[in-house]
């Protein structure tokens, strides 16, 4: 065979090969949830030879989406929309997004929202002295106080609340009113629906709005994000800002994750921190400063925040 031959013969053999492997047949599925103020599209891709693969060039039109063809696209159900899905080769598909029952999850009376981040912050500020026994201690890490915490702010703070959660301060305000989120009583948006537990990755993308950088905007209850990468990805770590100190410096606490392993395990603890000491932090990926790839910003509860407000898109 003729050099000529032998290189139109490779060259046939890789086309016949890409449009066997290449994914060129699509279906968008829409999962959706009434209660959970998240949906997902779905788009499963197949190849000519019936194996799946992410679909390429693959996005959404006509509504706000984040997410890839690999694990889909989420979109904020607030309202009724008509999205398009599209990937190549020329491949479009209308889904109707129905609206949540509880989609607008931002409070409209600011008295119920200064109501549930008193009890947040207050919540937290407990721990610090001793875990709740009703923290389940599988739960104790940083994204496990938030939900705690989190949970038990929306709760009716009545004496029989106040002894399964051993709460014996005074009350820090009012109780937000019972009409108060009410979507989020059945647990965090998750991909898969509503859940009691969502890990912190989750919480950050689906239950709360960036502030971006700017730590002036803070206010008590707002959180921050961390994110280490590198060879071994280590989970988000969150810390959430409550009272200031006595002199008015900024303060956060956070729960330090548990420690060692095996025999040596340890529970780990909730600490308070103040934000300049965090700026020197020995750790440089725990240091809340613009040049911090592993800091991913100011974020707010999305029941304290604007309804118009866009969630972080995840980290690829």
């Amino acid at each position: 065979m003729t050099p000529v031959r032998y290189l139109s013969a490779v060259l046939a053999a890789g086309a016949v090969a890409f449009l066997a492997l290449a994914p060129v047949r699509h279906q968008a599925f829409l999962e959706a949830d009434p209660s959970n103020p998240i949906a997902r599209i779905r788009l499963d891709s197949r190849s000519l030879l019936g194996l799946r693969r992410p679909a390429w060039g693959a996005g959404v039109d006509g509504a706000a989406a984040w997410g890839d063809s690999r694990d889909g696209f989420f979109l904020r159900a607030t309202a009724p929309a008509q999205a398009v899905i599209h990937a190549w080769p020329g491949f479009r598909q209308s889904l109707s997004i129905p609206r949540a029952a509880g989609g607008s999850a931002a409070l409209l009376d600011e008295g119920d929202r200064e109501a549930f981040r008193d009890w947040f912050v207050a919540l937290l500020e407990q721990q610090v002295e001793a875990p709740s026994p009703a923290w389940e201690p599988a739960q104790r890490d940083c994204a496990g106080l938030l939900r705690f915490a989190f949970r038990e702010a929306l709760a009716a703070h009545t004496a029989g609340w106040r002894a399964r959660v051993a709460f014996t301060d005074g009350a820090p305000g009012q109780d937000p009113s019972p009409a108060f989120a009410a979507a989020w009583r059945q647990g965090f948006p998750t991909p898969e629906g509503p859940r009691p537990f969502a890990k912190g990755a989750f919480l950050r993308q689906l239950s709360c709005v960036p502030l971006g950088r700017d730590l002036a905007q803070a206010k008590p209850g707002d959180l921050l994000f961390f994110a280490r990468g590198g060879a071994h990805a280590q989970p988000d770590h969150a810390m959430a800002f409550v009272r200031p100190d006595v002199d008015g410096a900024p303060m956060l606490l956070y729960h330090t994750g548990p420690e060692g392993s095996g025999a040596s395990r340890q529970p780990g603890e909730v600490r308070r921190a103040r934000l300049d000491d965090l700026m020197h932090h020995p750790d440089p990926d725990f240091r809340p400063l613009p040049e911090n790839p592993a800091f991913l910003g100011l974020f707010r509860w999305r029941v304290l925040a604007d309804a118009a407000s866009e969630p972080l898109p995840p980290r690829s």
